[in-house]
């Protein structure tokens, strides 16, 4: 509710001198008139988003004595936070001209809100205070990680906040150590019991670093005190220095829950980690890239984390040793895992160990599915040839992964397909889209048909299923990039359909659709989260 005050100090003064002086001279019977104000077009409540809006207030005055004059007073707008006590609050001065037109470069929060005017003539003061609720823009929306011309890392946020219109903010991150070539941006996920869980790290070639990570700044910074050696203690010999390649698992659905509560997965370069007791402190031992908990022979995996991610709980990670050539699986629950081991393995539909095979076939790319749970590989050998690989995580152990099928890419139906740069699979079909510089295909590798169903207006320079933002196995999100158009990012859906690969691009009755940027995005990562 808004309070109206008239502030009569200095009056109070003034009269009590003039009752003093009419005791002494009887002809002072009579008082002036008091020029009362009535002050209009002030609202009770304000809701606005920080460092994205600004708080536009026209007022209107009307002066029993002065009418509509506004050159008779002064004017002046305080803000301060409302959690401070009435008698202990600190006034900020955010205006001094009738009509209030302040930028909310304020972190989000619960605000009094004060407008004064002062009578010029006699100091008479008139007060009127509102709420005002500052909503933070990075709640909910979409990082976009990439490169500026010059070479350097940017970082936008689309910000899709209830009831507001979806904007795009751009340059939110103050690359004050000069990270160049974006490589990954990974969002742990929201959980507000365990907040030193939550984290947001940016990955480039020159290094990884922890960003802050509070919903309330107006730019991310580097936190420079925070970093994987202050982290990782490893007592063998390991790959260093130490760079972030992934950290899982991922956050789950739309409201990004942080499914690693109590064990996580990092991943870098060279080794993988395993932190057995999230809810203490974020801290990690030796390697488990191993086949002996005792063994300093450590394999390279490739850069990615097997596991079931249509589940709001983990029980199992899988990866690839590309040293050795074959898929492993961490040898025990999470809360003893020492070590990974290779599975119980037969040729049927295909061997986990590649060494069955001549050639051997190493990866390419791996991916999640959302349906069902299954996970798949894309596989190629030294001929050329290209294999998927479908398959489950099931438990952690020799049995833990179990194997769906696999096929051979008819590279002939599958058009420029050894020159695709990304790739995505459809896990409602057996469908894998691929890039090829500038045009998007779909292969169903069942049904051995292959369709262009887009041709963009740039290199596509990001293409992923998003499953998570929309709770959708069906959505995609594509970014292309142009020097004359700059990026662009858009999201799609592909029909769950058996007889037809039908690709439709989403509609959003908002302006600032498709999402532009000038960054050569790499990496489209979701957030929802007020941590």
């Amino acid at each position: 509710m808004i309070v109206m005050r008239k502030i009569q100090i200095l009056c109070a003064v003034f009269a009590a001198l003039g009752l003093a002086s009419c005791a002494e001279d009887e002809g002072c019977n009579t008082l002036s008139p008091i020029n009362e104000l009535e002050i209009s077009g002030i609202e009770d409540e304000y809701y606005n988003v920080g460092y994205k809006e600004t708080l536009e207030i026209p007022v209107t005055l009307k002066g029993s004595l002065s009418g509509s004059d506004e050159s008779r007073f002064d004017y002046q707008w305080y803000l301060c936070n409302k959690a401070v006590s009435e008698n202990e609050h600190v006034h900020t001065v955010i205006g001094t001209e009738k009509d209030l037109s302040y930028p909310l470069n304020v972190p989000s929060g619960n605000y009094r809100l004060y407008f004064r005017a002062t009578d010029k003539e006699t100091g008479m003061q008139w007060e009127k205070v509102s709420s005002l609720t500052v909503l933070s823009p990075f709640v909910r929306g979409f990082y976009l990680w990439g490169d500026k011309e010059d070479g350097t890392c940017g970082l936008d946020f689309v910000s899709m906040i209830e009831g507001r219109d979806t904007t795009v903010m751009a340059g939110i991150f103050d690359n004050t150590v000069g990270m160049k070539k974006a490589k990954n941006i990974i969002f742990t996920g929201f959980y507000h019991s365990l907040p030193h869980t939550v984290n947001l790290w940016a990955i480039s070639d020159n290094g990884a670093y922890s960003l802050e990570h509070s919903s309330s700044l107006e730019k991310f910074g580097v936190l420079e005190d925070v970093s994987l050696d202050k982290m990782v203690f490893p007592t063998v010999e390991v790959t260093r220095p130490l760079k972030l390649v992934d950290i899982a698992p991922h956050p789950y659905s739309s409201a990004n829950t942080n499914r690693s509560r109590s064990w996580r997965v990092l991943m870098t370069e060279g080794d993988i980690y395993f932190c057995k007791n999230m809810y203490s402190v974020e801290s990690y031992g030796n390697p488990i890239n191993r086949y002996d908990a005792d063994s300093p022979d450590l394999y390279k995996p490739f850069p990615y984390v097997f596991y079931q991610a249509n589940s709001p709980s983990v029980s199992a990670v899988a990866f690839f040793d590309e040293t050795n050539h074959r898929f492993t699986i961490q040898n025990r629950a999470y809360y003893s895992v020492t070590h990974t081991m290779a599975c119980n393995d037969s040729e049927t539909p295909f061997w986990l160990d590649q060494n069955h095979y001549d050639p051997v076939r190493q990866m390419v790319y791996g991916e999640n599915g959302y349906a069902q749970g299954y996970s798949y590989a894309l596989m190629n050998d030294e001929n050329g040839d290209y294999y998927i690989y479908k398959f489950k995580v099931n438990r952690y152990g020799a049995t833990g992964i179990v194997k769906q099928l696999m096929r051979t890419i008819d590279k002939s139906v599958a058009t420029n397909f050894d020159q695709a740069s990304h790739y995505a699979f459809f896990s409602m079909q057996p469908i894998l889209l691929y890039a090829v510089g500038a045009e998007l295909w779909a292969y169903n590798y069942t049904s051995n048909v292959a369709k262009k169903v887009l041709t963009m207006d740039g290199e596509i320079t990001y293409l992923a299923m998003d499953h998570t933002s929309s709770n959708k196995p069906t959505d995609f999100i594509v970014a292309t990039y142009s020097d004359d158009k700059k990026g662009t990012v858009r999201k799609y859906t592909i029909e769950d359909n058996p007889n037809d690969i039908i690709v439709t691009e989403h509609t959003y009755l908002t302006k600032s659709y498709p999402w532009k940027t000038d960054l050569k995005v790499v990496k489209v990562e979701y957030r929802n989260s007020s941590l």
